[in-house]
Protein backbone atom coordinates (compact mmCIF):
# COMPACT_ATOMS: atom_id res chain seq x y z
CA UNK A 1 0.00 0.00 0.00
CA UNK A 2 1.28 3.33 -0.63
CA UNK A 3 2.08 4.85 2.60
CA UNK A 4 0.29 8.28 0.67
CA UNK A 5 -2.58 7.14 1.13
CA UNK A 6 -2.40 6.97 5.24
CA UNK A 7 -0.69 10.61 4.80
CA UNK A 8 -3.74 12.01 3.01
CA UNK A 9 -6.11 9.96 5.48
CA UNK A 10 -4.31 11.59 9.12
CA UNK A 11 -4.81 15.03 7.20
CA UNK A 12 -9.11 14.60 6.37
CA UNK A 13 -8.86 13.42 10.05
CA UNK A 14 -8.04 16.63 11.02
CA UNK A 15 -9.51 19.12 8.33
CA UNK A 16 -13.01 20.14 8.07
CA UNK A 17 -13.44 18.90 4.70
CA UNK A 18 -12.81 16.81 2.04
CA UNK A 19 -12.03 20.04 -0.09
CA UNK A 20 -9.95 21.80 2.44
CA UNK A 21 -7.62 18.71 3.00
CA UNK A 22 -7.44 18.36 -0.81
CA UNK A 23 -6.40 21.89 -1.07
CA UNK A 24 -3.55 21.28 1.57
CA UNK A 25 -2.28 17.93 -0.19
CA UNK A 26 -2.44 20.23 -3.20
CA UNK A 27 -4.65 17.53 -5.29
CA UNK A 28 -8.12 18.04 -6.58
CA UNK A 29 -10.80 17.17 -4.33
CA UNK A 30 -12.56 14.19 -6.87
CA UNK A 31 -8.43 13.13 -7.24
CA UNK A 32 -8.28 12.98 -2.90
CA UNK A 33 -11.91 11.25 -2.47
CA UNK A 34 -10.33 8.41 -5.04
CA UNK A 35 -7.43 8.06 -2.70
CA UNK A 36 -9.53 7.98 0.84
CA UNK A 37 -11.99 5.38 -0.72
CA UNK A 38 -8.65 2.95 -2.31
CA UNK A 39 -7.37 3.15 1.49
CA UNK A 40 -11.19 1.93 2.65
CA UNK A 41 -10.71 -0.55 0.33
CA UNK A 42 -7.68 -1.56 1.40
CA UNK A 43 -8.75 -1.52 4.71
CA UNK A 44 -11.90 -3.36 4.41
CA UNK A 45 -14.17 -1.13 5.72
CA UNK A 46 -15.71 2.55 5.64
CA UNK A 47 -13.54 5.08 7.08
CA UNK A 48 -15.69 8.11 6.57
CA UNK A 49 -18.99 8.64 7.52
CA UNK A 50 -20.83 9.41 4.32
CA UNK A 51 -24.20 10.33 5.35
CA UNK A 52 -23.72 12.67 7.84
CA UNK A 53 -23.78 16.40 6.76
CA UNK A 54 -20.57 17.42 8.43
CA UNK A 55 -17.14 15.62 7.74
CA UNK A 56 -17.32 12.83 10.57
CA UNK A 57 -15.31 9.57 10.76
CA UNK A 58 -16.61 6.08 11.56
CA UNK A 59 -15.55 4.21 14.67
CA UNK A 60 -13.36 2.33 12.41
CA UNK A 61 -12.17 5.29 10.74
CA UNK A 62 -11.34 7.14 14.54
CA UNK A 63 -9.75 3.79 15.36
CA UNK A 64 -7.48 3.54 12.30
CA UNK A 65 -6.65 6.96 12.28
CA UNK A 66 -4.08 6.61 15.76
CA UNK A 67 -2.87 3.59 14.50
CA UNK A 68 -1.78 5.55 11.38
CA UNK A 69 -0.47 8.59 12.65
CA UNK A 70 1.96 5.93 14.57
CA UNK A 71 2.74 3.87 11.62
CA UNK A 72 3.26 7.42 10.01
CA UNK A 73 5.84 8.51 12.80
CA UNK A 74 7.90 5.45 13.22
CA UNK A 75 8.19 5.84 9.50
CA UNK A 76 9.51 9.34 9.36
CA UNK A 77 11.92 8.97 12.13
CA UNK A 78 13.04 5.46 10.08
CA UNK A 79 14.06 7.66 6.94
CA UNK A 80 15.08 10.80 8.80
CA UNK A 81 17.53 8.30 10.65
CA UNK A 82 18.77 6.70 7.82
CA UNK A 83 19.05 9.70 5.97
CA UNK A 84 21.59 11.00 8.86
CA UNK A 85 23.53 8.00 8.74
CA UNK A 86 23.54 8.16 4.55
CA UNK A 87 25.61 11.72 4.86
CA UNK A 88 29.39 11.03 3.85
CA UNK A 89 30.49 14.47 4.01
CA UNK A 90 31.12 16.89 6.52
CA UNK A 91 29.07 19.81 5.05
CA UNK A 92 26.66 18.38 2.99
CA UNK A 93 23.05 19.75 2.81
CA UNK A 94 20.02 18.77 0.31
CA UNK A 95 17.43 21.27 -0.41
CA UNK A 96 13.99 21.41 -2.18
CA UNK A 97 12.86 24.78 -3.86
CA UNK A 98 10.41 25.94 -6.13
CA UNK A 99 12.07 26.28 -9.28
CA UNK A 100 11.81 29.96 -9.73
CA UNK A 101 12.97 30.62 -6.19
CA UNK A 102 16.44 28.45 -6.98
CA UNK A 103 17.19 31.82 -9.59
CA UNK A 104 16.90 33.97 -7.29
CA UNK A 105 16.65 33.50 -3.59
CA UNK A 106 18.24 30.36 -2.88
CA UNK A 107 21.61 31.92 -4.24
CA UNK A 108 21.23 34.79 -1.56
CA UNK A 109 20.81 32.22 0.87
CA UNK A 110 23.42 30.22 0.03
CA UNK A 111 25.96 32.91 -0.47
CA UNK A 112 25.15 33.79 3.10
CA UNK A 113 25.32 30.00 4.45
CA UNK A 114 28.62 29.69 2.45
CA UNK A 115 30.11 33.37 3.65
CA UNK A 116 29.83 32.01 6.91
CA UNK A 117 30.63 28.33 7.37
CA UNK A 118 32.62 28.19 3.95
CA UNK A 119 31.72 25.33 0.95
CA UNK A 120 28.91 23.41 1.74
CA UNK A 121 27.92 20.51 -0.68
CA UNK A 122 24.47 21.07 -1.96
CA UNK A 123 21.92 18.22 -3.17
CA UNK A 124 19.69 20.42 -4.70
CA UNK A 125 15.68 19.44 -6.28
CA UNK A 126 13.66 22.09 -7.91
CA UNK A 127 10.17 20.91 -8.79
CA UNK A 128 6.59 21.76 -8.19
CA UNK A 129 5.49 23.18 -4.61
CA UNK A 130 3.60 19.67 -4.26
CA UNK A 131 6.77 17.46 -5.26
CA UNK A 132 9.20 19.70 -3.36
CA UNK A 133 6.69 19.23 -0.53
CA UNK A 134 6.67 15.55 -0.82
CA UNK A 135 10.33 15.55 -0.77
CA UNK A 136 10.62 17.56 2.08
CA UNK A 137 7.93 15.81 4.56
CA UNK A 138 9.15 11.98 3.08
CA UNK A 139 12.77 13.14 4.51
CA UNK A 140 14.51 12.84 1.00
CA UNK A 141 15.78 16.60 1.46
CA UNK A 142 17.06 18.19 4.51
CA UNK A 143 15.59 22.04 4.07
CA UNK A 144 12.74 23.26 1.85
CA UNK A 145 12.42 26.54 0.39
CA UNK A 146 8.80 27.53 -0.93
CA UNK A 147 6.67 30.65 -1.01
CA UNK A 148 3.82 31.08 1.14
CA UNK A 149 0.27 33.53 1.47
CA UNK A 150 -0.99 35.02 4.10
CA UNK A 151 -4.35 34.75 3.10
CA UNK A 152 -3.45 30.86 1.58
CA UNK A 153 -1.81 29.57 4.59
CA UNK A 154 1.86 27.94 4.52
CA UNK A 155 2.80 25.24 2.52
CA UNK A 156 3.10 22.50 5.08
CA UNK A 157 1.49 22.63 8.57
CA UNK A 158 2.61 20.41 10.88
CA UNK A 159 4.54 20.65 14.26
CA UNK A 160 6.82 18.09 13.18
CA UNK A 161 9.10 21.62 10.92
CA UNK A 162 10.08 24.51 12.21
CA UNK A 163 9.77 27.22 9.56
CA UNK A 164 11.90 30.98 9.20
CA UNK A 165 11.10 33.85 6.91
CA UNK A 166 14.19 34.36 4.39
CA UNK A 167 12.76 36.78 1.79
CA UNK A 168 9.84 38.88 0.23
CA UNK A 169 8.50 38.29 -3.07
CA UNK A 170 6.09 40.13 -5.10
CA UNK A 171 3.98 38.72 -7.97
CA UNK A 172 3.30 41.49 -10.65
CA UNK A 173 1.96 41.53 -14.07
CA UNK A 174 4.20 42.31 -16.69
CA UNK A 175 4.46 42.37 -20.78
CA UNK A 176 6.66 42.45 -23.39
CA UNK A 177 7.37 45.92 -24.10
CA UNK A 178 7.71 48.16 -26.90
CA UNK A 179 9.20 51.34 -26.93
CA UNK A 180 9.66 50.72 -23.05
CA UNK A 181 5.40 50.45 -22.61
CA UNK A 182 3.54 47.43 -22.06
CA UNK A 183 2.11 45.88 -24.79
CA UNK A 184 -0.79 45.07 -22.30
CA UNK A 185 -1.99 46.46 -19.76
CA UNK A 186 -4.71 46.03 -17.15
CA UNK A 187 -7.77 46.03 -16.44
CA UNK A 188 -8.23 46.19 -20.30
CA UNK A 189 -11.21 46.38 -22.47
CA UNK A 190 -14.78 44.15 -22.97
CA UNK A 191 -14.26 44.38 -26.60
CA UNK A 192 -10.79 43.11 -26.76
CA UNK A 193 -9.60 41.13 -23.41
CA UNK A 194 -6.15 40.41 -22.85
CA UNK A 195 -4.54 37.30 -23.59
CA UNK A 196 -3.68 35.77 -20.12
CA UNK A 197 -0.34 33.33 -20.03
CA UNK A 198 -1.17 31.45 -17.00
CA UNK A 199 -0.31 29.48 -14.15
CA UNK A 200 -2.33 25.94 -13.14
CA UNK A 201 -5.48 26.61 -10.62
CA UNK A 202 -4.40 24.07 -8.25
CA UNK A 203 -1.03 26.09 -8.02
CA UNK A 204 0.00 28.37 -5.11
CA UNK A 205 0.51 31.67 -7.55
CA UNK A 206 -2.25 29.94 -9.57
CA UNK A 207 -5.03 30.29 -6.46
CA UNK A 208 -3.66 33.97 -5.81
CA UNK A 209 -4.15 35.48 -9.00
CA UNK A 210 -7.89 33.90 -8.68
CA UNK A 211 -8.40 35.17 -5.56
CA UNK A 212 -7.17 38.63 -7.00
CA UNK A 213 -9.49 38.70 -10.01
CA UNK A 214 -12.89 37.93 -7.50
CA UNK A 215 -11.85 41.48 -6.21
CA UNK A 216 -10.55 43.47 -9.36
CA UNK A 217 -12.14 43.76 -12.37
CA UNK A 218 -10.57 43.22 -15.70
CA UNK A 219 -10.66 41.40 -19.03
CA UNK A 220 -9.09 38.66 -19.40
CA UNK A 221 -8.98 35.61 -22.08
CA UNK A 222 -6.79 32.96 -20.57
CA UNK A 223 -5.12 31.28 -23.29
CA UNK A 224 -2.21 29.34 -22.31
CA UNK A 225 -1.34 27.61 -19.27
CA UNK A 226 1.68 26.03 -17.15
CA UNK A 227 2.84 25.34 -13.64
CA UNK A 228 6.14 26.98 -14.08
CA UNK A 229 6.98 30.68 -13.95
CA UNK A 230 10.30 30.17 -16.63
CA UNK A 231 8.01 29.29 -19.00
CA UNK A 232 5.21 31.51 -18.41
CA UNK A 233 8.02 33.98 -18.64
CA UNK A 234 9.64 32.53 -22.02
CA UNK A 235 5.81 33.45 -23.48
CA UNK A 236 5.41 36.57 -22.16
CA UNK A 237 9.11 37.51 -24.28
CA UNK A 238 7.36 35.94 -26.48
CA UNK A 239 4.56 38.29 -26.79
CA UNK A 240 2.14 35.70 -26.41
CA UNK A 241 0.66 37.30 -23.28
CA UNK A 242 0.76 38.95 -19.87
CA UNK A 243 1.33 37.07 -16.98
CA UNK A 244 1.89 37.76 -13.03
CA UNK A 245 5.53 36.74 -12.77
CA UNK A 246 8.51 36.71 -9.14
CA UNK A 247 9.21 40.52 -9.52
CA UNK A 248 12.69 39.28 -8.51
CA UNK A 249 12.56 37.14 -11.88
CA UNK A 250 12.32 39.96 -14.03
CA UNK A 251 13.88 42.92 -12.86
CA UNK A 252 16.47 42.85 -15.16
CA UNK A 253 13.99 42.52 -18.15
CA UNK A 254 12.23 45.37 -16.75
CA UNK A 255 15.11 47.53 -16.08
CA UNK A 256 16.73 46.47 -19.63
CA UNK A 257 12.90 47.28 -21.31
CA UNK A 258 12.12 44.22 -22.87
CA UNK A 259 9.71 43.76 -20.43
CA UNK A 260 7.02 46.43 -18.86
CA UNK A 261 4.79 46.51 -15.38
CA UNK A 262 0.97 45.51 -16.99
CA UNK A 263 -0.90 47.63 -13.91
CA UNK A 264 -0.56 49.85 -11.26
CA UNK A 265 0.11 48.03 -7.22
CA UNK A 266 -3.23 47.13 -6.67
CA UNK A 267 -2.55 44.59 -9.24
CA UNK A 268 0.70 42.93 -7.09
CA UNK A 269 0.90 40.27 -5.06
CA UNK A 270 2.89 39.72 -2.03
CA UNK A 271 4.68 36.73 -1.18
CA UNK A 272 7.15 35.77 1.58
CA UNK A 273 9.85 33.33 0.70
CA UNK A 274 9.95 30.52 3.65
CA UNK A 275 12.42 28.41 4.42
CA UNK A 276 11.03 24.96 6.41
CA UNK A 277 13.46 22.53 8.68
CA UNK A 278 14.02 19.82 11.14
CA UNK A 279 14.89 20.25 14.82
CA UNK A 280 19.03 21.16 14.16
CA UNK A 281 20.99 17.59 14.39
CA UNK A 282 25.37 18.91 14.14
CA UNK A 283 26.57 22.34 14.17
CA UNK A 284 26.31 22.91 10.52
CA UNK A 285 22.33 22.65 10.51
CA UNK A 286 22.67 24.94 13.68
CA UNK A 287 24.98 27.61 11.72
CA UNK A 288 22.18 27.77 8.68
CA UNK A 289 19.06 28.02 10.73
CA UNK A 290 20.82 31.08 12.73
CA UNK A 291 21.82 32.87 9.24
CA UNK A 292 18.27 31.82 8.05
CA UNK A 293 16.54 32.96 10.78
CA UNK A 294 19.13 36.82 10.54
CA UNK A 295 18.82 37.34 6.86
CA UNK A 296 16.68 40.49 5.78
CA UNK A 297 14.43 41.18 2.26
CA UNK A 298 15.80 40.22 -0.76
CA UNK A 299 13.48 40.69 -2.91
CA UNK A 300 11.00 43.38 -2.48
CA UNK A 301 9.77 46.03 -5.08
CA UNK A 302 11.04 49.52 -4.43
Amino acid sequence: MDFKLLEDFVCLAHSSSFTSAARERFVTQPAFSRRIKALEQWVGTDLVNRDSPQLELTEQGKAFVIEAEEILNRLHLARESARALKKTRTNEISVAAQNSIVQTVFMSWMHEIEKEVGPVYVKLSSDRLADCIEMFRNGSVDYLLCYTHNELGNAIDDNRFQSTVIGQETLVPVSLATNKQAMFHLPGEANNPIPLVAYTHQSLFGKSIDQLLDKEACYLNRRYENPFAHTLKSMVLGGYGLAWLPYSFVKDELVRGELALAGDEKWNIPFEVRLFYREPDDSLSNAIHTISEGMTEMASIK
